[in-house]
């Protein structure tokens, strides 16, 4: 049923976010990471960065990409879409993926969650048919 398969959606988004986010924080996927001293602070990740895991061919590069854009994905537009925001019946995290990827290959680096929401919004627009 469609219940069932928005259900299953969301449960592998969730996951791909807690990958994602361990994959951050262990610093997986980055030669010689090692633990920076706190006084450093937050770095957000960029449109560019993103593009790059977005393109690798690494699993845990990827799954990085796919969990990061499917996490924005839920805390900006899930449940429900803001108005003129029409995903397509086959929307999935590798399409959104593809969408973000595109997007940030052709636009000046910035954040990776504004270059996702700006994504979503240029490429989803709603048609006639939606409306």
């Amino acid at each position: 049923s469609l219940e069932r398969r928005a259900c299953s959606l969301r449960e592998f988004w969730v996951a791909c976010w807690i990958v994602a986010c361990v994959a951050i924080t262990m610093g997986i996927g980055s030669p010689g990471a090692q633990a920076q001293p706190a006084q450093q602070g937050w770095k957000q990740l960029t449109s560019k960065q993103l593009s790059a895991a977005c393109h690798s061919t690494e699993p845990a590069q990827h799954g990085l990409c796919i969990g990061y854009v499917s996490g924005i994905y839920d805390l900006q537009f899930a449940p429900t879409p803001p108005r003129g925001v029409c995903p397509p019946p086959d929307f999935s995290p590798d399409l959104l993926a593809q969408v973000v990827t595109a997007y940030s290959d052709t636009h000046e680096d910035s954040a990776a969650p504004a270059a996702i929401g700006q994504a979503i919004v240029r490429f989803f627009p709603c048609t006639e048919q939606h409306r």
